[in-house]
């Protein structure tokens, strides 16, 4: 009987020591569901950032070609009468559907 009382208390002492352990584990869990969550939210600032950050970039781009030399100016000015070009055109064709209605 003595061997028994001993075996079970060395049982509620394993016990005691695994319901500790997974004690630890919850709080590691939730200390690690919250590093994730702020890293989560980092990498999205770090995204808008990049994404602010490219167009500033192409703004930029646009810009030098526009205070370039005299040959990009001249192309950059190409560009913006084909694109203009391109606005009437779509202008007109609205004005005839509207017209047709």
């Amino acid at each position: 009987m003595d061997n028994y009382i001993k075996n079970i208390s060395v049982l509620e002492k394993k016990i005691i020591l695994l319901l500790n352990k997974l004690k630890e584990n919850h709080l590691e869990i939730n200390n690690l569901t919250t590093k994730l969550e702020e890293y989560q939210l980092s990498e999205q600032a770090l995204k808008n950032k990049l994404s602010k950050i490219k167009d500033e970039n192409n703004s930029l781009k646009i810009a030098n070609n526009l205070l370039g030399s005299s040959d990009s100016k001249a192309q950059s000015r190409k560009k913006i009468n084909n694109i203009i070009c391109e606005i009437d055109k779509c202008i007109f064709s609205i004005s005839e559907i509207n017209a047709k209605k």
